[in-house]
């Protein structure tokens, strides 16, 4: 056989099995039946374009009706029910629909967030529980105040010709989270994680390219990370070596007690370690997108921004009176800030599941397939929320509110769940109600901020996430109130 002969040969084998395995997900695969593109049903391009693009969850808004094939094996859901049926059923509080791979870093080790054994998650998730209760926030409040009153002090000193705030709440989020994780202040963020959970999320859908993710990376992100690793085993040092000894209780204390032993295994002290990370990351990320979200949003609706400037000054007197017991009860400060997440949520990633062989929204899927949800498509969808793309704090106030509107007494607000649900509902949700409240009252009460940058920001345009926001600049001028 001549080399020409055999280069045909293989090229007519590559088609056959190529048409071969079109015709098979498109035709006798199990979710056949399920609508979508058709490019999706068959390969992971288009899962794997619309990441790498930064507009996944805008792809999937699109594509979105009840539910939609992405991927070979991967089904979207985009109605409450569908939520519901996927994350909260649970036996003894493990979870019948198990995590994929999605955050699997190559090692046993999941951590809390990443962990996909149910029973392991539920073990390590049962031994931090404490660290979020009611008693113990209130006994971190203090350093929610040192930090956010820091911030509020340097914003008296170089707010004036206007910040950056995208910078600037990463900044404060940044040093909060280290402080209730470590006890310990970073003084600094590290913002090149992101680009890498794209490269995660793709690899997992070519196998081949895994072997060579870290060449879609940039240098400097590749040393940022490697930082970041390397800071994060050294504050996990540095809080191991203080047990016993810290000056405020953190959320570490839960993991190695003072009257604990130190682990010496050493996978157990990786495990260690990335519950430590991800405990410090997720008190960041979130909480960063949260505060810029509000003022951005606020920025853009000066009546809104006014209504809720008269809430929070006409009732403390002076700035130490203010205070997260009292700000829980603010319908407009609580209103908005529920509409700021809704508008700009922080998990975009779909958190996808394997399905049980179970019904999800009155339909069946078959056990192995992944199922994941779209909360930002959920959100913006005008089945769910009346006027969807727009600021409307009023949807979320009661018919009592004097700025409450009609207009939106039909919202489905259940399909609002930024937090998660089930065995895996996010435990930090209070600490981050509260200390977001406590940032936007005692800003808003101070200062008189305005928009500097001539462009007027818009969502759908300039922003894009790779599991995390990439947030523009945005300058803001903050002047002191005059009393």
């Amino acid at each position: 056989m001549t080399a020409l002969q055999l280069l045909i040969l293989s090229l007519g084998a590559i088609l056959a099995y190529a048409a071969a395995r079109c015709l098979y997900f498109l035709d006798f695969h199990p979710l056949a039946k399920f609508p979508g593109p058709k490019i999706a049903a068959v390969s992971n391009i288009w899962y794997a374009y619309h990441w790498l693009s930064g507009r996944y969850p805008w792809a999937t808004e699109d594509v979105l009706k009840k539910y939609v094939r992405i991927a070979p094996n991967d089904l979207l859901f985009v109605t409450p029910q569908a939520f519901t049926d996927i994350y909260s059923p649970h036996v003894k509080n493990h979870e019948t629909f198990c995590k994929t791979d999605i955050n699997d870093r190559g090692d046993e080790h999941g951590g809390l967030l990443f962990e996909r054994d149910p029973v392991r998650h539920r073990k390590v998730a049962k031994q931090m529980s404490p660290a979020f209760s009611s008693r113990s926030m209130k006994a971190k409040e203090p350093r929610l105040h040192k930090h956010i009153d820091f911030f509020v002090e340097k914003m008296k000193v170089v707010g004036y010709n206007g910040v950056d705030i995208s910078m600037w709440c990463n900044w404060l989020a940044m040093d909060i989270s280290a402080d209730m994780a470590y006890n310990h202040e970073m003084h600094q963020m590290r913002d090149s994680f992101n680009a890498f959970t794209t490269i995660e999320q793709v690899s997992k859908r070519f196998p081949i390219l895994g072997k060579f993710k870290y060449l879609f990376i940039p240098f400097s992100a590749v040393r940022s990370m490697k930082e970041m690793n390397q800071t994060s085993r050294e504050e996990l040092q540095r809080r191991i070596s203080r047990k016993g000894n810290t000056e405020d209780l953190d959320l570490f204390e839960q993991l190695v007690p003072a009257d604990g032993v130190v682990p010496s295994n050493p996978k157990e002290f990786r495990h260690l370690e990335m519950v430590a990370t991800q405990l410090l990351f997720a008190g960041f990320e979130p909480i960063s997108s949260w505060y810029f979200s509000t003022l951005l949003y606020l920025l853009k609706e000066p009546e809104t921004l006014k209504i809720l400037v008269s809430e929070i000054r006409g009732e403390f007197t002076s700035y130490d009176d203010i205070k997260p017991n009292a700000l829980a009860s603010f319908e407009y400060l609580n209103a908005c800030l529920e509409e700021s997440m809704r508008l700009f949520p922080s998990n975009n990633t779909g958190l996808p599941r394997v399905s049980p062989g179970s019904v999800v929204d009155g339909t069946h899927v078959p056990r192995g397939v992944h199922v994941q949800t779209s909360l930002f498509a959920a959100t913006r969808s005008p089945r769910n929320f009346h006027d969807p793309l727009h600021f409307r704090p009023q949807r979320w106030l009661d018919a009592e509110h004097p700025s409450y509107d009609s207009k939106f007494s039909k919202d489905n607000l259940k399909a609002f769940l930024p937090f998660s649900q089930g065995p895996r509902l996010c435990p930090g949700k209070e600490i981050a109600w509260t200390q977001t409240r406590l940032f936007i009252a005692k800003v808003l009460w101070t200062f008189d901020i305005t928009k500097v940058t001539e462009k007027d920001l818009d969502f759908e345009k300039d922003f894009i996430t790779y599991g995390f926001w990439v947030k523009p600049e945005l300058i803001v001028r903050f002047v002191p109130r005059q009393r």
